[in-house]
């Protein structure tokens, strides 16, 4: 069972894919890219739910991207009052200048 697995890093099934069948290796992101990837993905639920019911559906993405990649921050991002604010902390919390936990 992959499902969870995959949770907070969605490369993880191509990862997979390429240990048991050969497929091309997944780009995993990192420091900017993956703030980059976090913060779009935020940005489209968001845009897809609304305001209102997009920051609930989105902290619990935020949440899982947190935990599978060792993101600090975690509780301020969950808790943050506006999207501008959520997104200053996804881009201190998975970009190159990433803050100490």
């Amino acid at each position: 069972m992959v499902g969870r697995g995959a949770q907070g890093a969605p490369w993880r099934l191509a990862q997979i894919a390429h240990d048991l069948e050969g497929a091309p290796a997944p780009d995993v992101p990192q420091g900017d890219a993956l703030a980059d990837a976090v913060a779009e993905h935020y940005e489209d639920i968001l845009d897809f739910y609304g305001i209102d019911l997009g920051l609930r559906v989105a902290r619990k993405h935020l949440g899982w991207y947190a935990d599978a990649n060792g993101a600090p921050l975690r509780d301020q991002m969950l808790r943050a009052a506006s999207p501008a604010e959520t997104l200053a902390l996804i881009r201190r919390a998975f970009g190159d200048a990433r803050v100490a936990a």
